[in-house]
């Protein structure tokens, strides 16, 4: 028999679990309430870089690098911790599906790049995920830089994006092409082309690279906002499970109490039985026969 005692402990414990576990699932849904926030900002910020490019495009040859049979380039969003279901697992595996591609990976998120070197696979470049969603910013300017410096080396290699966006209901990653650039995107306005001080090839590569660093933050912040959906998602069932756990050991507990206090009545009144047939010396009362 379970003694209450030991309930009692295992209760106190799953108190303490059940602590952790709420904080862990309100600080995730916080920072999807903040990285939602940023989004707003990244989003208004690539449509005006779009609305450039498509005023710059009118007066402009957009030829771009055009493919080459070079291998392919995946920048992988994945999850940077754990306590997030197999958001982390479902990155990994489909960053393993661009590498039966042929493509080679740069990796953000030190989860998701645990699971892929696990798989066999090392990435050419490798990073942990923003902690904040006011860090990704600086981690897409240093991303860029490295994108950018690596595609002076190879020019045409083809580049993709593979991210989570915590707002559709398909749980499958997305993926977006980031080079060879689209310039069909951005369809030219009509009239007079904007005066500039710059060559129009000129103004249409700084746009481009600006273009791409609003579409990392995007991806990024989608990815950060996509962990911290799936973290609420796993602390809200683990909660549930908690909940259930207590239940059934407040129940256990209750059981053992009552049956260590019926062993202790049966004690008692076995004691006391004895002790009335024994007599005031200690010895059974005689036998008086009628």
């Amino acid at each position: 028999m379970t003694r209450p005692e030991e309930i009692r402990d295992r209760m106190a414990n799953i108190r303490e679990i059940e602590s952790i576990v709420s904080t862990l699932r309100a600080l995730a849904v916080a920072h999807q309430l903040e990285a939602r926030a940023h989004l707003e900002a990244i989003r208004a910020h690539e449509a005006i870089v779009a609305q450039a490019l498509s005023a710059v495009l009118s007066g402009a040859d957009a030829g771009g690098p055009k493919p080459t049979g070079e291998p392919g380039l995946t920048i992988v969003v994945g999850a940077a911790q754990g306590f997030s279901g197999a958001f982390g697992e479902r990155m990994a595996d489909a960053a393993m599906a661009e590498v039966a591609g042929g493509a080679e990976l740069m990796v953000i998120g030190g989860r998701t790049l645990s699971a892929i070197v696990e798989r066999g696979q090392i990435p050419v470049w490798s990073t942990e995920m923003a902690p904040h969603a006011l860090e990704v910013p600086a981690l897409a300017s240093r991303l860029s830089d490295i994108l950018f410096e690596r595609l002076g080396k190879t020019s045409g290699a083809p580049v993709t994006l593979l991210f989570a966006d915590p707002a559709t209901a398909d749980p499958a990653p997305i993926r977006r092409t980031l080079f060879p650039f689209d310039f069909s995107r951005f369809p030219p306005l009509h009239g007079s082309p904007p005066l500039t001080t710059l060559s129009a090839s000129a103004l249409v590569s700084a746009l481009v690279e600006e273009y791409v660093f609003a579409e990392l933050c995007e991806a990024l912040m989608l990815g950060f906002s996509a962990e911290n959906a799936a973290r609420a998602a796993a602390m809200s069932r683990a909660q549930s499970n908690v909940k259930r756990i207590a239940t059934d050991l407040k129940v256990a507990f209750q059981r053992a109490r009552q049956e260590q206090m019926t062993t202790e009545i049966i004690e008692l009144s076995t004691t006391t039985g004895e002790q009335a047939r024994a007599g005031p010396g200690g010895h059974p009362e005689p036998r008086q026969d009628l």
